[in-house]
């Protein structure tokens, strides 16, 4: 009951706590609604008077640039004298006619400049002409120059792998050729030409001998009847020699005739064996 009541108490302690903290945390949410109402009203004045005080300024720059003109109309013009004496009025036209006669001759020389441009412009006109229309056979020749450039390296590529091919062809041949003449002396010296040869004519001496054995194995299994057909069944007594009689000539079974049983299997030591009865004819 104490750790209860002590549970008790310490909960409510601290929702006590908690409900301090949200009244403060109210009283901080309402300072703050309040400092913002004020920053709403506040902030069309200070909208205002950013305009007022870009209007002066402008005001500001205009009187000035009037200053700044009316200081310029005042102000004396700084000029600087020449050192000197004019020429005099007939010096003056000589100049002048001067001056012309060098015109007239810069535009006799331009003008034949104009002339001798036409000329050559005139002369070159076939040239060009001419050259625009080679160069439709230029671009065909360019054409065939690259397909004949392309079947050469073609004709290359294939060329160096035919060599290729022959080099591969002529170490081949020269290893058989080698190999032959191992042969050859192996001949000579009554060898067999490699010793896996030796092998294989014993391997098939061997089955030679075998296909034999099994053939005549068959042939021994197969018998001739009476009738001349032939059968692999073993042979079966169809008579039999009496006992009593003072002739021991063999007489012939009956339409119930013995028959042969098969070998017994496994399972007859289950089995009692039979008694045997003699045999009624």
């Amino acid at each position: 009951v104490n750790i209860q009541e002590a549970a008790i108490t310490k909960g409510n302690m601290t929702l006590e706590a908690l409900d301090k903290d949200m009244r403060d945390f109210h009283l901080e949410i309402n300072e703050e609604k309040r400092q913002i109402d004020l920053k709403k009203k506040v902030l069309p004045l200070k909208n205002k008077l950013e305009g007022e005080i870009t209007m002066l300024q402008i005001e500001v720059g205009i009187y000035t640039a009037r200053d700044e003109t009316l200081e310029g109309l005042n102000r004396t013009v700084d000029y600087k004298v020449l050192k000197g004496k004019d020429p005099s009025t007939v010096e003056l036209v000589k100049k002048i006619e001067q001056l012309e006669l060098n015109l007239a001759e810069r535009e006799r020389q331009s003008l034949e400049k104009e002339l001798l441009v036409d000329q050559v412009t005139r002369l070159s006109k076939p040239l060009a002409q001419q050259a625009e229309n080679c160069q439709q056979d230029r671009l065909s020749l360019a054409k065939k120059l690259n397909e004949v450039r392309a079947h050469i390296m073609d004709n290359n590529h294939r060329m160096m792998a035919v060599s290729a091919e022959l080099s591969m062809k002529q170490a081949a041949a020269l290893s058989l050729q080698q190999e032959i003449r191992e042969k050859d002396g192996c001949w000579n010296r009554d060898l067999p030409p490699y010793p896996e040869i030796e092998k294989e004519w014993r391997r098939m001496l061997r089955d030679k001998k075998r296909r034999q054995r099994d053939k005549e194995e068959r042939e021994r299994e197969w018998n001739q009847l009476p009738n001349g057909e032939y059968t692999s069944a073993e042979t079966r007594p169809n008579a039999y020699i009496p006992q009593t009689d003072s002739l021991p000539l063999p007489k012939p079974y009956g339409a119930q005739a013995p028959f042969k049983p098969s070998q017994p299997g496994a399972n007859m030591r289950h089995i009692r064996k039979p008694t045997l009865k003699p045999l009624e004819i």
